[in-house]
Formats: structure tokens, sequence, C-alpha cells
């Protein structure tokens, strides 16, 4: 029989030896324990998910990597995880066919239904990508059929600009980009854009919702604890989830989509619409079938007329602020960008607005600003984590992983490797993507992981491109820049913004 006293001291004794056997396994017999890490990060998820939350993952795994010898190809970032920070881990992690399952995180039904991003299974992936994907996402078919749609939100984001009187306040020209990119979202998705440009807003709450949002995901990504005992709860995802009767938010977006689906649905049925009209991504999503040639569920559709705008409005709104901002901060970059569009202006190279392929043709060193703005500032600065399946391991970077063990990379840690962009890899410098060997540039372009890269590519990759390459290069060419406060770039979960960039703008002569 236990004394009150033994009895008190029950509890923390058995939490104390929780806690040895928990450090003696991570230390000395996990599968993962050989790896280099730092002792936090080697005893629990902990630390990772707390500097995530505080928007402070990039600069902490790009520290990290500068602790250890270049020779170090990998390091343990949580008790299960595995970070490669060099360029040369990303094709073996992601474009190997074997090395295209997701983590928990995507299981637990916190990123809403099961859609294209949240499948974990590789097969699943594929399958239901092959659903979706087809020619309209390729450049070509942007270029005819989606482009003079954008080339009409361009133009009216520039008249809108021009309205602005000579002596206005500083406006924030990060929320002003990622307007037009939510604009462009909703159009491409819905048929007709929100008004984000019109109303000088953000609609609905729609990006700042998101944002909202994210340190929450974030946390719950890196710690496993929060993820598997707390997340994994269906009444706590209540709780937490948007919801459809939201007024605000993604909530309020995913009625929009339930309702969208269901009227263009009706349509079909009632033979409307159809052969010589505009097509939309979502009658792409309505048109989709799966592996056995069946529709795709109605949570499907509605959770892929989401997917596009959650995924690639903020995002490309991100990218678009990064480039001008870095374009802004060294002067000689903005002018030899600026002459470059003068000179095509005076041979009647450009239309009015610029055309996608007009500034791949003619506009290279734009390009290169471009490249190197979304190299240094990635939009997307997430661990994109994938599960090793294969019997025994594998070998990534030279290093053998154990069956079981997730692994990963990050944007911006392998877009600063010195090995691929040279001592000055955390320079802002376009004339890397000019100049050179025609090999080096090839495994720059090869290492682009911005849009993340192999099976599970953006799907929208081609679209966020070309909002780049045509809204940046027409705002330069119609207007000055007096930068009043030069902000900065800002991870929020996984998701950067570029906070607290302040302009004035004149419209050129």
């Amino acid at each position: 029989m236990l004394s009150p006293m033994q009895l008190l001291l029950l509890p923390p004794t058995l939490l104390l030896c929780l806690v040895i056997r928990r450090i003696l396994t991570n230390f000395f017999f996990h599968p993962l324990s050989s790896f280099p890490a730092p002792f936090y990060t080697r005893l629990t998820s902990l630390p990772l998910a707390v500097l995530s939350l505080l928007g402070r993952e990039p600069e902490f795994l790009h520290n990290l990597t500068k602790k250890y010898p270049p020779s170090t190809r990998a390091i343990l970032i949580t008790p299960t995880l595995l970070f490669f920070p060099h360029a040369s881990s990303l094709k073996p992690i992601y474009w190997s066919p074997t090395h295209n399952h997701k983590g928990s995180l995507y299981g637990t039904g916190a990123l809403g239904p099961t859609s294209l991003f949240s499948t974990i299974p590789a097969e699943d992936h594929k399958s239901l990508r092959k659903s979706l994907g087809g020619a309209h996402w390729s450049v070509s078919y942007l270029k005819t059929s989606q482009e003079p749609r954008i080339d009409n939100l361009v133009t009216f984001f520039v008249n809108q600009l021009s309205l602005l009187p000579p002596d206005h306040e500083p406006i924030q020209m990060g929320e002003k980009l990622a307007q037009f990119a939510a604009d462009v979202m909703t159009l491409l998705v819905f048929g007709k854009p929100w008004g984000f440009i019109a109303h000088d807003r953000d609609e609905r709450r729609l990006l700042s919702a998101f944002r909202e949002s994210l340190p929450m995901f974030a946390f719950a990504a890196r710690c496993n604890s929060f993820r598997e005992l707390i997340l994994s709860s269906p009444w706590i995802r209540g709780l937490i989830m948007p919801k459809v009767d939201d007024k605000t938010g993604s909530g309020y977006l995913a009625s929009q989509a339930k309702l969208a689906v269901a009227q263009r649905e009706q349509e079909r049925e009632q033979g409307i619409g159809g052969e010589g009209e505009m097509r939309d991504y979502l009658d792409y999503t309505l048109d989709a079938r799966d592996g056995n040639g069946e529709p795709l569920t109605r949570a499907q559709k509605e959770a892929h007329a989401t997917l596009l705008i959650q995924a690639g409005a903020d995002t490309t709104g991100s990218g678009l602020g990064a480039v001008l901002r870095l374009m802004l901060e060294h002067g000689e970059c903005m002018k030899k960008a600026r002459r470059e569009i003068e000179v095509a202006d005076e041979k009647g190279l450009l239309s009015t607005p610029v055309l996608y392929e007009e500034t791949k043709q003619h506009l290279p060193y734009f390009v290169a600003c471009i490249k190197e703005g979304l190299r240094v500032n990635p939009p997307a600065p997430n661990l994109f984590g994938r599960i090793i399946l294969e019997k025994g391991g594998t070998v990534i970077d030279g290093v053998h992983v154990p069956q079981g063990a997730e692994v990963c990379s990050h944007p911006y840690v392998v877009g600063r490797d010195p090995e691929l962009y040279g001592p000055d890899a955390e320079a802002f410098e376009p004339e890397r993507w000019l100049n050179g060997n025609e090999k080096r540039r090839a495994e720059m372009e090869a290492a682009n992981f911005v849009f993340s890269m192999g099976p599970r590519v953006c799907l929208g990759k081609e679209i966020a491109m070309m909002e780049m390459y045509k809204v940046l290069p027409e705002i330069v060419r119609r207007f000055d820049f007096e930068v009043v406060s030069a902000g900065k770039y800002v991870d929020r979960g996984g998701v950067a913004c570029n906070k607290d960039f302040m302009v004035r703008v004149r419209r050129r002569t």
C-alpha cells in the first residue's frame, strides 16, 4: 500500500521517467540519432514550431546551416524531420516518384476537404493531378485564352494608380499588388474579379484572414504532439476551421465556391453556356474525371474551386511585391530595367499593356530581376516534407536516409546555397542569371524551388509567372516610385509578405 507521499510523488516520477526515456531514445537509439542537430531539435519538435509561429524559421534554418561545415548534407530539425540545405538535394527529394508521399499534417483535415494540395499518397495525387491537369495550365493556353482578360486587369490597375493625386499619402504597395493578384485569381476561377482593385480594399478580408490563419497551421505542421493529440480531433477542428456561413475569409470563399459549383452544374443541365463562351477554371474543375472516368465529388469540386485562389492570390502578391521592393532598394537595377523598357519601347517592341512573350523576349534584364527577387525573397518559404517509403531507405545527396523518415528542403535556404550561387549568394544580383556559363545558368533554373518542383509542383505556376511578366514591367514603365519605407520581407507561417513597404506613386511623363 502506497503512502500519501508516495502517491503524490508517483505522477512526477512517471513523467520524469518518460522524459528520460525520450532523451535516451532520441539521442542514442532513434534511427535518425546519428544525424547532426542542435540538442533542442533532437529532443522535441516544439522549438521549430515556435520559430515558425514567430516568423523566424527561414533565418533560423539559414543560420543553422552556416554553423555546420559544407560537407554536412542533412540536419535534424525535429526528432523525425531531416532538413537538406543544399540545392543538390532537390532533385532526389522532389523529383523521385517514390518520394511523393506527404506528411501527416495533410491527413488531419486541418487543410479543409481533400484537394490536390492536401492529398497524401503519391498514387492518389497522381490520379487527381491527371484529372485536373491539362493544356489549360500551359503557357500557350494562357497566352491565347486568358492573357487578354489579364490585360484588362493590368490596364485597370494602372488607371487606378494614375488617379492618385501627386501629393497622396503613402500606399502599401505590397498590398496593392496582392489585391491585383487576388482579382486575377477570382477572375480566372469564377469568371469575374471580386473587385479588390475597384474598391481598393481586401474584399471580404480574403487576404488578411488567410494570413491570420497561417501561423497556427504552420505550428501544427511542425509540432508533432499538437498535430497528433489536438488537431486530429474533429471537435477542435470544428472550433478553429473556417465555416461556410462566415461572412469573410476562407469560409466565405468556400461558400462562394459551393454556390458557384451548384449554379454552374444547374446551367449545364439546362444547356446554358457551352461552346463559344469564355471558359474559366471552374469549368475545368467540373470537367475533371478521376482514373475511372467518373466526375469529382461535389466536395472535391468545391475544394479545387478555392484551391487556386487560396494558394495563388497572396503568394503571387508577395512575389510581385518582393521583386518591386528589391528593385527599388537597388537603384542601379531599377535604372537598368527601366532603360531596357525604354529601348524596347523606342523600337516598337512592346504592346500596351506589355505581353508575356514580349517581356520574355525583349526584356531579359527585367526577367533576371524577377528570377532574382523570387530567389532572394521566395513567396512561400515553407518546409515541403516528403516521407521515405522505400524498404531499406534511400540515398539523398550522398546521405543514407532510413525508411519512414520525413525529409525536406526550404526555398529560402537553398536559394542561398553558395555551392550553386557563389559567395555572393545572399546578394540581390540579377546579372547572375545573364552572365556566367550556360551550364551554371541551367543548374540555377533546375534548382528553382519557388513553386516547389517535381510531381507536386504548383499547378498555377505559369499563371503566377504571367502576372509577374506583365504587371511589373507595365507599372515600372508607367510610374516613378518614391520609397517612403522599404519595409521588410516577413515570413508568416510559411507564406511571406512585404511588411510596411510604403511608396508614393507618380505617373511618368
